[in-house]
């Protein structure tokens, strides 16, 4: 138990409410400050402020006797109240993992369906809650390549490299740039006749001849 977490407990229902944000601990901890704050104008502004002299005699000792009580129990549950606190914001972790890995591997599965419209659905509103998710940007930045949104996917890339954990990914976007360049430089190009050309599901371009009987 550390200095500060130990002082919280000098005042009445502080502990409570700093580390959970309790209501009755918010009451306990303003009630207390106006009967204090009443006993001390009493004693020593307002002294006529009660026509029974014996107010502040009777107060001193059930405020002392008060606080002492409220310090004890506070010192006592103060682990109890950390720990609780500690499983709380790991759970809250633990919720806002699976989201991301929910709407991550949902999107994947279409992605990898070919359904274009439906993953870029997906991943947008995943970067929309977390902007910093690298995997999920990567994939929209090779999904923009696929539908041959360029300046798109470049944007994404772009984007990307401004991220701190986009370190390890390094060679990834390096690649996707480098097909992303190919695939601009093959549709820029003006191609031949008695060409046709068609694309797989990785992004490369496949390109079939055709020839004509003489």
């Amino acid at each position: 138990m550390s200095l500060s977490s130990s002082m919280l407990c000098c005042w009445p229902g502080l502990p409570g409410l700093w580390y959970q944000g309790r209501w009755a601990s918010l009451i306990l901890a303003v009630g207390f400050a106006a009967l204090l704050n009443l006993t001390l104008v009493a004693t020593f502004i307002w002294t006529d402020l009660f026509q029974d002299d014996s107010f502040a005699a009777i107060a001193w000792p059930v405020l002392l006797l008060f606080w002492l009580a409220t310090t004890m129990v506070a010192r006592r549950n103060l682990p109890d109240v950390m720990s609780l606190t500690r499983e709380d914001r790991s759970n809250v972790v633990h919720d806002d993992t699976a989201d991301i890995d929910s709407l991550f591997l949902h999107a994947r599965r279409e992605y990898l369906k070919g359904h274009w419209q439906e993953a870029q659905g997906l991943l947008e509103r995943q970067l929309r809650r977390h902007p910093r998710d690298v995997e999920s940007r990567l994939m929209l930045a090779t999904l923009f390549r696929h539908t041959r949104q360029f300046n798109a996917a470049t944007s994404q890339l772009d984007q990307l490299q401004k991220y701190d954990p986009a370190v390890i990914w390094k060679s990834e976007i390096e690649r996707e740039r480098e097909l992303l360049r190919l695939v601009e430089e093959f549709e820029s190009s003006q191609p031949s006749v008695s060409e046709s050309v068609s694309t797989n599901n990785d992004g490369f371009v496949r390109e079939t001849r055709v020839h004509y009987p003489d």
